[in-house]
């Protein structure tokens, strides 16, 4: 996660089964969403990309 912030990246993808390890390890100014499928990686990015609402969307933090 640190590289990918260092490049930029403001949002990142779990896999939910990682969370445990990302808690406490996320670089200030990136937002990490928990998934579980291609189905729930596809809508994260779709929900980001367009600027939609990404409350509906699963967080490492919320676990």
């Amino acid at each position: 996660m640190d590289g990918a912030r260092s490049e930029g990246a403001e949002v990142f993808l779990a896999p939910a089964g990682n969370c445990k390890d990302v808690v406490g390890n996320i670089p200030d100014g990136m937002e990490v969403f928990s998934v579980e499928t291609l189905d729930e990686a596809v809508e994260a990015v779709r929900a980001v990309g367009s600027g939609g609402d990404r409350s509906e969307l699963d967080t490492c933090e919320a676990q």
